[in-house]
């Protein structure tokens, strides 16, 4: 007896050690600032192993381009000449180098600024397209620049050589098409995918190819929604030579209009060749943790309204709008990852642009990024908003799912934003998986980071909130205007935004008022 009860001590011991190894708290290795004064700002971009390039616009005309090791220590910094009405509108990193995209609104005029990230010079390029482009997407592989847009609402994908500064339309013609919806690019097939959202009615589908640099067509796949639904969403992966997959959202037809993207749930559709193996439909209402956002009372209303639908042989309709991922491979199963929010407006006067567009006529005074609203509503057709600002996305929770090579849902799991709201509609949540079978959820908000770690529907590390210290003695950050996250490399988090610090208590040297930009090495 006591052998086995001294035995099991040391099962209870090793299981104990073993849980606490999973959970390790994440701490700051290291912080730098930079002033700030005026309308000065700063756009990072991170490298992983390479470092971190920061990027601004010092005064008009000039472009200023930083790069930090993985120390956070400063390697260079170049300066060059820019038109003065230009601004910073994106950049696209290709693993080789970095390509700054300047420009103006509705203006046939480009700047594009090739960064070397490793001696550290820069080339620019100056193109011009097509006259009143609305640019939505920028992307970039070797020296060919490939641009998607708008022209009078008709969707255009333009491709320039910037050796040779020859531009060229891209044949996008599709019976129905009406959007030009994402541009990816595969860096490890030296690919560029573009997925259009083909309407018919209500109902759309996805048609999805993959240009090579040259321009020339790779690949097309096509994917048919189910009589009932439309499908609202698509991001193509190539998994290898003949096996790709698109991913993205799904509604019910008689709920989608120009004004409301309806999504039900999540879509995985497998190709080999150019003919779909399968395309899986996973309502929301299947998921164990999508709801998880609502409070208890909701979410018992929720799940009650469910079953009685279900019981009647039908399903709950849902109106949600998701930011989907791109897929991440597990052995042979598939991670999907997307993010629920929603579009907020405000009903004052309206800018020259409608509330939709870059620059610093939204309270940004740099680099404000591409805006796209195919990218959440195919059915969006140019028109219904001008006389409402836009006023930002407001993210409410993040839903992680886990199929298997066939499509079927094998376990999800969701992570609560607290009130993220962002003018640009991109990816907040980062997600890392682990030969164990964990995942870590992590996301920044407010100068703090947060996290959460998961192992298939179990939660094995609860939210859990680190404040993104400055590490001065007598510090108090009284706002943050802007934070991000994003992974770095091995076990390294880059974190980086604007705050606004107030020190009464510290020494003379750091005493006082001071408005920084900051980085932040974060282990895990």
């Amino acid at each position: 007896m006591n052998l086995n009860f001294s035995a099991f001590r040391q099962i209870l011991l090793i299981l104990i050690l073993t849980a606490t190894s999973l959970i390790v708290a994440a701490q700051g290795v290291k912080r730098i600032e930079l002033p700030l004064s005026g309308n000065m700002a700063y756009q990072t971009v991170p490298l992983g192993a390479q470092g971190v390039l920061l990027i601004s616009k010092p005064e008009k005309g000039t472009f200023n381009v930083q790069k930090f090791d993985t120390n956070l220590e400063r390697v260079w910094s170049i300066d060059g000449p820019i038109e003065s009405n230009l601004d910073y509108i994106a950049s696209s990193y290709d693993g080789q180098a970095v390509f700054l995209l300047f420009s103006k609104y509705r203006s046939s005029l480009y700047q594009i600024v090739k960064v070397n990230v490793g001696p550290g010079f820069v080339e620019t390029f100056t193109i011009n397209t097509l006259d009143r482009f609305e640019i939505t997407d920028f992307k970039t592989l070797g020296y060919s620049v490939f641009m998607a847009g708008m022209v009078r609402n008709e969707p255009v994908l333009i491709l320039t050589q910037l050796r040779t500064s020859q531009t060229k339309i891209l044949p996008s013609a599709i019976k129905g098409s009406n959007a030009i919806q994402t541009v990816e690019v595969d860096t490890a097939h030296h690919l560029v995918n573009v997925c259009f959202a083909v309407k018919k009615g209500r109902q759309t589908r996805i048609v999805a190819r993959s240009y090579e640099e040259t321009g020339e067509l790779y690949a097309q796949v096509s994917v048919d929604p189910e009589d009932d639904y439309s499908l609202l969403s698509g991001r193509l992966q190539v998994l290898n030579d003949s096996v790709r997959v698109v991913i993205g959202t799904y509604g019910y037809r008689n709920m989608q209009s120009a004004s409301n993207a309806a999504s039900q749930g999540l879509y995985i559709s497998k190709i080999v060749g150019n003919e779909p193996v399968f395309t899986r439909y996973h309502s929301f209402t299947e998921f164990k943790n999508f709801f998880n956002f609502m409070n208890e009372r909701q979410q018992e209303k929720m799940e009650k309204r469910i079953r009685k639908k279900k019981e009647s042989g039908d399903d709950l309709k849902l109106n949600y709008r998701l930011l989907v991922h791109d897929i991440v491979p597990k052995n042979n199963n598939f991670l999907l990852v997307a993010e629920v929010f929603y579009p907020e407006y405000r009903y004052q006067n309206p800018t020259m642009m409608g509330g939709l567009g870059y620059g610093s006529m939204m309270g940004y005074p740099f680099g404000m990024g591409l805006y796209n609203p195919y990218l959440w509503n195919p059915m969006y057709g140019g028109r219904g908003y001008n006389q409402q600002v836009f006023d930002g996305f407001t993210y409410t929770h993040a839903v992680v799912a886990d199929v298997d090579e066939n499509g079927r849902l094998l376990w999800d799991n969701s992570i609560n934003f607290d009130n993220v709201k962002s003018m640009e509609l991109r990816e907040k949540i980062k997600v890392q998986t682990f030969t164990n079978g964990n995942s870590r959820l992590v996301y920044s908000h407010n100068g703090a980071i947060r996290s959460k770690i998961i192992k298939g529907n179990q939660v094995v590390d609860s939210d859990r909130v680190i404040p993104n210290e400055t590490n001065v003695e007598g510090d108090k950050v009284r706002k943050t205007s802007t934070d991000d996250i994003d992974y770095w490399y091995e076990n390294f988090y880059l974190a980086w935004g604007e705050q606004r610090i107030i020190n009464a208590a510290g020494d003379p040297q750091t005493r006082g008022r001071r408005n920084v930009f900051y980085l932040n090495k974060i282990a895990y």
